[in-house]
């Protein structure tokens, strides 16, 4: 009789393990009711699909942590999947944000619902992630060594790597106080990479041996060539010692931006309306 597998990973069974090992990711999640106060920042994930992608890197009760946590998306993610969460942010404005929606929405039947408007007789839980404002550089070392289950974040990225026509979807980035420290204002791709190359090496330290680091990073077109942001971040974080498992290539058809015409019957030019999942593990 075979010996029966046990899973160290997560709590998903054999079919849903294999369908989340395509690497095509197409979703279609709306925006739930939370979606009215993180849109103000203009690059947040839905918690759905955090959510998803939590349930396969870690089991109930484990830790994750976003670096980059911008209004939540992660912190939502991680309590609709029964998980504990650290993010950090560096713009208080979406620190703010966040503690709005946690002292506005409960989760209800695995679903993100308005306090005002849970149904009666109906068991309600609190959303319980932590935030905490300041420089990820900074506070991740505050972390102990091996203490993390998985690293699950969406950097900031290409916003002053002269991508043409991308600097007015930039703003929700600007604040007063700490620009420097933004990773999304580097001066250009390099110090960003180097940027990055810096929080792998505390990523490193901080995640359990055999655990993963997931990035979501989309590429982007500059100076009339592709830029393979994912390809290039996945190479970066290599140096710091991550072996690079795979990629998922993810759209979310709900929210998907229209298709533009670019540069129509003169050469081909892409929309890129999908993100890169990169996937990291420390060995």
């Amino acid at each position: 009789m075979g010996r029966k597998l046990v899973n160290s990973l997560n709590d998903l069974n054999g079919s849903q393990w294999l369908y989340w090992t395509d690497t095509i990711y197409i979703t279609n999640s709306p925006p739930d009711p939370t979606h009215r106060l993180r849109k103000q920042h203009g690059a947040m994930k839905p918690p759905d699909v955090m959510a998803d992608i939590i349930r396969f890197f870690t089991k109930q009760g484990e830790l994750v942590v976003d670096p980059f946590a911008g209004v939540g998306g992660t912190l939502l993610g991680a309590d609709l999947a029964l998980r504990r969460s650290l993010g950090f942010e560096l713009n208080p404005r979406w620190v703010d944000v966040f503690h709005s929606i946690q002292q506005d929405f409960v989760i209800q039947e695995d679903n993100l619902v308005s306090r005002h408007e849970t149904g009666i007789g109906k068991t309600a839980r609190a959303i319980t992630g932590e935030m905490r404002q300041g420089d990820c550089l900074e506070l991740i070392r505050d972390l102990p060594s091996d203490s993390v289950d998985a690293v699950i974040t969406d950097p900031p990225y290409g916003c002053q790597h002269g991508v043409k026509g991308f600097a007015a979807e930039t703003n929700f980035n600007m604040f007063n106080g700490g620009e420097e420290l933004d990773f999304a204002n580097a001066p250009d791709l390099d110090t960003f990479l180097e940027m990055m190359r810096t929080l792998g090496r505390e990523v490193y330290r901080v995640l359990r041996r055999g655990r993963y680091f997931v990035l979501m990073i989309g590429d982007r077109y500059q100076r009339g060539e592709y830029v393979p942001m994912g390809y290039l971040v996945g190479q970066a974080m290599r140096q710091e010692g991550f072996r690079l498992k795979g990629v998922k290539i993810w759209c979310n058809k709900a929210t998907q931006r229209p298709l533009k015409p670019y540069a129509v019957m003169t050469c081909f030019v892409p929309n890129i309306t999908h993100q890169n999942i990169v996937i990291l593990r420390k060995e």
